[in-house]
């Protein structure tokens, strides 16, 4: 790929130093030298996005090594304006285009990205967002606040689009709406923070922070287990949880990225379900985990409270789908352990009564 060859060396020498076969380059003391890092973009028909996302990437203060793009299989012009991004930024940023196997959605470009990647450290970024210009900087220091921090990461904006030139702020600071600034925190160094243990209970409850707004070790991630690829949704609270398991969380209150909204986002309240569902999904796998490390008592405990909990909400709304919807449902409960949680009258008459106002004919009484 034109333009690359000078990222492409450093990573190639930042390897060799590793194995002792450059020993001349290698500078333990110096910072950079364990700061490789990788953004790792899954795409899929972002082209009308992706060049100002790139131009983002670019702008960082601290540049990462690679830039991965990982198309799942787009039938727009996303791979035309990664690779026209990538002549455009050559010689300041080191961009590859690569495919998935197939459509496998978010989480398989993710997972695509990570296996291939050489770094130590990994940030993704959706498609459709921003970095701000401090992302990395920010990130990796927060990320290197203490020896056992596996993640660090910091605050979103949230913006749509309203017309062309007009931008239009909709949530100005992501933590002041999930209630992270509110939770008990200690500081572990100037300006870095963590929740420590109560990391865990607390993402079972309310996102944190955004899939782009953070950076965290790729050999964690790794040892996580990866993004689970039958999910589509939820499937980024499901690992950090899983990753949170094998190290702290470090954070910011800098802001860090800038989220798109936009009508193709998967958050809309049309996927009320499907999110439903994946968090239920999640919490039935956590609630039956054998890996390594084991949950202790205190995080298996929170996870069979926030089972119950968002059973209830997947219940309720699979009650106003149809019996399709909610028979799906019932056999997760059942797998879950929860029993008798879909037999309770009120979702079964919610199940009766829109079944009944499904089937009337249209202008019936």
């Amino acid at each position: 790929m034109p333009g690359v060859t000078g990222a492409v060396a450093r990573i190639v020498t930042r390897c060799l130093s590793r194995s002792g076969k450059h020993d001349n380059v290698r500078h333990e003391a110096d910072e950079s030298y364990a700061a490789m890092i990788e953004v790792v973009i899954p795409a899929y028909n972002a082209g009308r996005f992706l060049r100002e996302t790139l131009l983002s990437v670019a702008a960082q203060t601290l540049l990462p090594d690679l830039v991965t793009v990982v198309d799942d299989s787009s039938t727009d012009d996303t791979v035309a304006v990664a690779r026209a991004c990538a002549s455009e930024l050559a010689g300041k940023l080191a961009i590859q285009v690569i495919p998935n196997a197939g459509r496998r959605g978010p989480s398989g470009g993710r997972n695509t990205g990570i296996k291939q990647s050489r770094a130590d450290w990994i940030a993704l970024l959706d498609a459709d967002d921003l970095f701000a210009p401090d992302h990395h900087a920010t990130l990796l220091a927060a990320a290197r606040s203490a020896p056992d921090v596996v993640l660090g990461f910091g605050d979103s904006t949230w913006f749509i689009d309203r017309e062309p030139g007009q931008r239009e702020t909709q949530v100005a600071s992501f933590f002041a709406q999930s209630g992270v600034a509110s939770l008990p925190q200690a500081e572990i160094a100037s300006g870095y923070l963590t929740l420590g243990d109560r990391t865990f209970p607390a993402m079972l409850d309310h996102g944190l922070f955004g899939t782009s707004a953070c950076l965290f070790r790729r050999d964690a991630a790794l040892k996580a287990g990866l993004f689970h690829e039958a999910m589509m949704f939820g499937e980024d609270t499901d690992f950090f949880l899983r990753l949170s398991l094998q190290g702290r969380f470090a954070f910011t209150r800098a802001l860090t990225t800038h989220k798109r909204v936009h009508d193709r986002n998967l958050s809309q309240p049309s996927n009320h379900l499907a999110f439903s569902r994946g968090l239920a999904f999640s919490y039935v796998n956590l609630a039956r985990r054998t890996d390594p490390p084991p949950l202790n008592a205190a995080q298996q405990e929170a996870v069979e409270r926030a089972l119950t909990r968002v059973m209830g909400v997947y219940l309720f709304v699979a009650s106003l789908r149809g019996v399709a919807a909610y028979w799906q449902a019932v056999r997760l409960a059942w797998r879950g352990g929860r029993w008798l949680m879909p037999a309770h009258p009120r979702h079964l008459v919610r199940l009766a009564r829109h079944s009944f106002a499904a089937g009337k004919p249209a202008g019936s009484v």
